[in-house]
């Protein structure tokens, strides 16, 4: 079987599964070396149906462009492949909500097995979310180990991760910003090599 009808399958399991959630599965290159896993949609990703094309795609498009990789080449994914929100009691307004562990622990097998039928040489996860769910370990926190490569075994496979801050937290947080773009650059040298 092909990557492309693994996925296939593997995701109609997942929309079976999720049934009445606003779902954005993964997009791009099915063999990729590099993959990349964010968090959760927003409403752009549900809207289009694509990770990472809202403010945090424009803030992902700067990455890629960063690292001299095209969208094209890589792989998108989220750990959490449904949009999380809550009613924000400001505005009356749908926005999006933080992963609760049961949440991350429900969509993790997915993700894992996605991982394994692309095979990726290096996995970049974006946040703690995407972090935890790789490597099952929830005391893990993406302040301590942004920046360098961690390994973990997936499906009794050994993968490399490269933990990064979210770019979204960039939108929120600017003083994060120095930190991402050298941690981009260290990125960048360790896919060069």
């Amino acid at each position: 079987m092909t990557n492309e009808n693994l996925l296939k399958s593997l995701y109609e399991r997942y929309k079976l599964n999720f049934q009445g959630q606003e779902i954005v599965l993964g997009d791009g290159r099915t063999d990729a070396e590099l993959v990349l896993i964010g968090e959760a949609p927003g409403k752009d990703e549900v809207r289009l149906s694509k990770p990472f094309v809202g403010m945090a795609g424009k803030n992902l498009s700067e990455f890629l462009d960063i690292l001299g990789v095209g969208r094209d080449s890589i792989y998108i994914t989220n750990a959490i492949k449904y949009r999380l929100a809550a009613i924000s009691k400001d505005t009356g307004r749908l926005v999006n909500r933080p992963a609760a562990r049961p949440e991350i622990e429900d969509n993790r097998s997915y993700l894992l097995e996605e991982l394994k039928i692309i095979n990726p040489k290096l996995i970049v996860t974006l946040g703690n979310v995407p972090l935890r769910s790789v490597t099952g370990d929830y005391s893990i926190s993406i302040g301590a180990v942004h920046g360098r490569i961690l390994k973990t075994q997936i499906m009794g496979g050994e993968y490399e991760i490269y933990p990064l801050y979210h770019p979204a937290s960039i939108i929120y947080n600017r003083a994060l910003k120095d930190t991402y773009i050298n941690d981009i650059k260290s990125l960048k040298s360790i896919i060069r090599s």
